[in-house]
């Protein structure tokens, strides 16, 4: 991914984002003569505006860790079912009923599970923006776990370049690092992600090792 100027420009301007509604609901706070309910909408502003920004700067803190190869914090087997199925509650409004192959539900991967749920929900939440979740699948192959997330959404020009690339809408109220930093994950992982046209919507292919058995 691009590091120039003229992308820190736009994750500058990004952060500054919730700075205004910030100080200005701080401004009005100190007038006297508000009103309770208006002076509680106000909190709820600053509460709300507040959370927005430390997700931005979590979000530009894991693109930098991401970069460095310091995402994945430890590295012990966990059950790639049980993974798939904290990513869908992580996400609102999924509904995803995931189609598993033989093996998938018990099959273990070696790595961070928080880190991996992460990574698998950012996809989701992504399908799911872009007009839904249609098809979610794991199988193996040659001893790897491969999943297929697939959309309902429009065509993508270059989606090759959707984990290089912030998105120019974030659709998180984000800084649009979330796909980039997903892909850093299954990285240190020992996988891969891509994204391919598909028929229609989106696919999203994450490809990561299967631990042998025990």
């Amino acid at each position: 991914m691009s590091t120039g100027r003229p992308m820190f420009e736009r994750l500058v301007h990004d952060l500054k984002g919730p700075l205004s509604p910030l100080q200005t609901a701080a401004y009005l706070l100190r007038r006297p003569e508000l009103p309770e309910e208006k002076r509680i909408e106000l909190a709820e502003t600053i509460e709300r505006q507040a959370r927005r920004m430390a997700g931005m700067i979590e979000e530009l803190g894991d693109w930098v860790r991401g970069r460095e190869g310091r995402l994945i914090h430890r590295a012990r087997p966990f059950e790639l079912g049980l993974a798939i199925d904290m990513a869908i509650g992580a996400v609102p409004g999924c509904t995803a009923d995931p189609v598993l192959g033989p093996g998938m539900e018990t099959a273990q991967v070696d790595g961070d599970d928080a880190r991996f749920v992460q990574a698998l929900a950012t996809l989701l939440g992504y399908a799911q923006w872009r007009g839904g979740v249609t098809l979610l699948t794991a199988h193996a192959v040659d001893g790897m776990a491969v999943l297929q997330i697939t959309d309902a959404g429009p065509p993508v020009d270059m989606p090759e370049r959707l984990f290089l690339d912030p998105l120019p809408e974030p659709y998180d109220l984000g800084l649009g690092l979330g796909l980039i930093v997903a892909e850093a994950i299954v990285r240190a992982h020992g996988g891969s992600l891509v994204a391919r046209r598909g028929h229609p919507g989106l696919v999203l292919e994450l490809v990561v090792p299967v631990a042998p058995p025990a």
